[in-house]
């Protein structure tokens, strides 16, 4: 049996993190940060947020796409306006969670401790969970 390095164990790590963040976690991370000013960061973290971003964009508006789509495929044949939507939303839910909880692909830990408090300091009006939330998924 081979002992790993710690290095070894870092990357590893890196790389089930990255897979494990889910298009749902993308998309609710594009979504609270989609405001965020970004004004402190250095000229380094700043093209890595920006990288970043463009892919959270792009994963977002295949989700809006996605949604649509399932919510034609779903759509009941005899739904009209006013209908309940209750059949409508049991095909639906679990076809677009399923959706939501496959692998993004993207890894979002961009930024060193200093980056992190670069970022929140260009945030001041931001609460405690959202820098939790984003130096869980930013902070390498």
């Amino acid at each position: 049996m081979k002992i790993m390095k710690s290095t070894e164990i870092m990357k590893a790590t890196e790389a089930m993190e990255t897979i494990s963040t889910t298009r749902n976690e993308i998309v609710s991370l594009f979504l609270m940060i989609r405001e965020a000013r970004n004004g402190k960061l250095s000229r380094e973290a700043l093209v890595k947020y920006v990288m970043l971003r463009v892919k959270m964009k792009s994963l977002f508006d295949e989700y809006e796409k996605v949604r649509q789509e399932i919510s034609e495929q779903t759509k009941p044949d005899d739904w009209q306006e006013g209908d309940s939507s209750e059949r409508w939303d049991k095909a639906f839910r679990p076809v677009m969670e399923k959706w939501l909880i496959e692998p993004s692909g993207i890894d979002t830990k961009i930024f060193t401790d200093e980056d992190c408090a670069d970022f929140i300091l260009s945030n001041p009006d931001k609460d405690g969970t959202y820098i939790d939330t984003l130096t869980h998924y930013f902070r390498i």
